[in-house]
């Protein structure tokens, strides 16, 4: 062992000593695999084809040993002392020189191969923490520390974490980007959207979507005042005259305000008409609409489509003549003022026709009464210038009874 650590001293000491050496070691990591041969280096007994062939052929002897070391990082693990014996310092140099080539190469495939099985590793893990990431955003399930699986390699867990968070991120900058483009959208200017929310899907659909919604929320807030203003417009019934600076969809809703209007403006005529036949028993036209011969028709309508006041007024009059009665107004015209009016106005006049009738009764009952005890009177005057009969007794307590 000893006796192989003296040798790979002196063959570095010689190595280092080499011009040619260090070229072929900085130029270790490309993909140079063939070396160029100083012909001053070589020994001046042989051919410069001999020394090619010897150098060739040491230069591979080390290459391949180097590269078995490389593979496995372990250097001049395959190193003995018999590589050596049979050769001179220079033909060492070159053995040297190709396992230097060899070993270095080798390792740094080994350290390419372990850095993409790394990164692909880590890829992975990014890519299933980042699908958590947005499912447990989804479901309000957010984890403090992303979770890690034991099972999995220390560079999967390590993307894993950098995915989750990276999820957590966006959906916390989505949230922004949506409220930013709702904003926007309520302007009704045209879609711009930031750099920071563009460079995402995520966000960029956020964006998308808020701004759709503020743009949808403003349309729906012209649409509402401008069909208050049609309904005004058509409740007045003035000719239509819809603005133009108006998108289509809102224009289409102040058109449906001014139908809107203009058909309720015929409806409460057409009611007051139908009011005003509780209140009158004939019709006569209101000087209001002397001018408006639709509004006119309106009215004349309404009063001729009331077909119940006539019964009312009877169905008042007879509750308020019999006795006992008290005033139901049918539920129907509970809230309708003219109605109401003229129920009550009926029922009183049956109540004050049932009075005079009680009176009538009574008066007629007293006058009977007083006929009656005054035929008595004079029947029983007469008798007592008659014979007395059987039934004196019975007439007289008769009359004293009416008395």
């Amino acid at each position: 062992m000893k006796k192989k650590i003296f040798f790979l001293v002196v063959l570095g000491y010689l190595l280092l000593g080499s011009k040619y050496f260090l070229e072929s070691y900085v130029y270790a990591t490309t993909d140079e695999e063939s070396v160029t041969i100083n012909e001053d280096s070589l020994s001046s007994n042989l051919s410069a084809e001999d020394k090619k062939m010897i150098f060739d052929r040491l230069y591979e002897d080390g290459y391949q040993l180097g590269e078995e070391d490389g593979s496995s990082e372990k250097p001049y693990e395959n190193f003995n002392d018999s590589q050596f014996l049979n050769h001179t310092a220079e033909e060492s140099q070159w053995f040297v020189m190709g396992y230097t080539v060899g070993y270095e190469k080798a390792k740094r495939n080994k350290e390419d191969e372990t850095k993409a099985i790394e990164e692909q590793e880590s890829s992975a893990g990014e890519q299933a923490g980042y699908q958590q990431g947005l499912e447990d955003y989804k479901h309000a399930t957010v984890a403090y520390h992303p979770p890690q699986t034991p099972a999995k390699s220390k560079d999967w867990n390590k993307g894993f974490s950098l995915g989750y968070t990276k999820a957590i991120e966006i959906m916390d900058l989505s949230v922004k980007a949506k409220k930013d483009g709702h904003t926007q959208g309520l302007e009704g200017e045209a879609l711009n959207m930031p750099d920071l929310y563009s460079l995402d899907e995520i966000t960029r659909k956020a964006y998308e979507e808020g701004f759709q919604s503020g743009q949808q929320e403003q349309v729906e807030k012209l649409k509402k005042e401008y069909k208050q203003e049609g309904y005004k417009q058509g409740y007045a019934l003035k000719d239509l005259s819809v603005p133009s600076d108006l998108s289509s969809e809102v224009a289409t809703a102040f058109e449906q305000g001014y139908s809107k209007g203009e058909k309720q403006r015929h409806n409460d005529v057409r009611q007051e008409g139908f009011n005003a036949a509780f209140t009158y028993t004939t019709y006569h036209s209101p000087s209001a609409y002397q001018t408006n011969t639709r509004l006119l028709e309106s009215y004349k309508e309404g009063f001729q489509s009331n077909k119940v006041a006539n019964q009312l007024r009877k169905d008042a009059y007879e509750e308020g003549w019999k006795l006992g009665d008290t005033m139901k107004i049918p539920a129907k015209y509970k809230h309708t003022k003219p109605a109401v009016d003229m129920y009550k106005h009926y029922y009183e006049l049956g109540q004050k026709k049932q009075k005079q009738t009680a009176m009538e009764i009574l008066i007629g009952i007293l006058l009977v009464v007083v006929a009656l005890g005054i035929y008595i009177k004079f029947t029983r005057r007469k008798a007592k210038k008659s014979p007395v009969l059987d039934n004196d007794y019975e007439e007289e307590a008769l009359y004293e009874n009416l008395s």
